[in-house]
């Protein structure tokens, strides 16, 4: 009797705590989409609601790491505050995606040279004002989710090539209500969808092996995101002219050849590891 009752708690633990990776995905995905759902079923300004549902892998992230208990909420919040890392990361957080969208828009016909000759002060008064400021809220909410409770979780179930894949698809998924926004996404169709989901993949094998530098740090993460979002949203429109059509498919093609390049690097003199190291995973509570 002493045995069986002292088994009972294990085998009634609740199921946040039994499928914490599942219950996770399930929660961001949900909360994030019910935020938007106003956006979507009445044609309310979206830009406020993706802000909110942004937050949805960070609630998502504290229930199940609560459920978890432990020291889990702990070493969510000292990965997510982790600022000790070399500064040749730091660098590439921040402009690594500047001169990636600068030799995209070069080869894809963009006229570079005379803009950055004409603009390149927007560097400094436009784009690290942007991202030090309203371009972190969103990432802010994001990775703590994905970076700080679904990387260190994943690679300590999965191989971290593997981990990068789920979680690249998992976070297309979580993007779905934006392909219903026309300002946002553009009109679902499966070939956008399926070209999203690669670049997804891509990025998160990428981030994935800096987050692994960084010893699991939340912060290189925000910053990657950060920079990605300030650099296409608000720096290249305001550098480069319009794009035609032509200009905008070959540097969609372009971005995602490039980033395929750089994962697949990675890949190989990673041996398919993203750097990843057995004291990040002994981080995870």
């Amino acid at each position: 009797m002493n045995t069986l009752a002292s088994a009972t708690p294990s085998y009634k633990q609740n199921v946040l705590a039994r499928f914490p990776l599942l219950s996770f995905f399930i929660l961001a995905i949900v909360i994030s989409w019910l935020i938007a759902l106003p956006s979507l079923l009445f044609g309310m300004p979206f830009k406020l609601f993706q802000t909110a549902g942004a937050y949805g892998p960070l609630i998502a992230a504290m229930i199940v790491s609560a459920a978890l208990g432990g020291d889990e909420l702990k070493s969510l919040l000292n990965r997510m505050t982790n600022f000790r890392f070399r500064l040749g990361w730091y660098l590439l957080a921040i402009f690594g995606y500047v001169l990636l969208y600068l030799l995209v828009a070069a080869l894809s016909g963009a006229p570079l040279a005379q803009s950055l000759a004409d603009k390149w002060t927007l560097s400094f008064t436009l784009y690290l004002p942007a991202l030090f400021t309203s371009y972190l809220l969103n990432p802010i909410g994001e990775e703590t989710g994905w970076t700080g409770f679904a990387v260190p979780h994943l690679q300590r179930r999965f191989s971290p090539w593997l981990s990068a894949v789920i979680l690249g698809a998992v976070w297309a998924v979580w993007h779905l209500p934006g392909f219903f926004v026309p300002s946002e996404m553009g009109a679902f169709n499966l070939v956008s969808f399926i070209f999203f989901m690669l670049i997804s993949i891509f990025v998160r094998m990428i981030w994935i092996w800096v987050a692994n530098h960084t010893k699991g740090s939340g912060v290189a993460a925000i910053l990657l995101h950060a920079s990605s979002n300030a650099v296409s949203l608000a720096l290249i429109p305001k550098l480069l002219p319009a794009p035609t059509p032509d200009q905008m498919t070959i540097s969609g093609l372009l971005l995602l050849g490039f980033l395929l390049f750089f994962a697949v690097l990675i890949l190989i003199f990673t041996r398919g590891r993203l750097s990843y190291k057995e004291n990040i995973a002994n981080s995870v509570g």
